[in-house]
């Protein structure tokens, strides 16, 4: 994934991001006081003025959009 492309959610992901354009931002880690490391994703949907923290396991639902 590359940032700064177009991403449509698609297959079967929850219906509330089923079909939504995004723009991915990028890596978003969480670093907790366990010294555990959450692998996160942020993507910026269309319409929307704040980006959107999303789970690594939501990036194969994500289909790059051809210019």
């Amino acid at each position: 994934m590359k940032v700064g492309d177009l991403y449509r959610f698609e297959g079967t992901v929850s219906m509330r991001l089923y079909g939504r354009i995004a723009v991915y931002l990028g890596e978003a880690f969480i670093h907790r006081d366990d010294g555990v490391t959450v692998e996160n994703h942020q993507v910026l949907m269309v319409g929307e003025s704040s980006p959107t923290t999303i789970d690594r396991g939501l990036l194969k639902w994500m289909n790059k959009v051809a210019a």
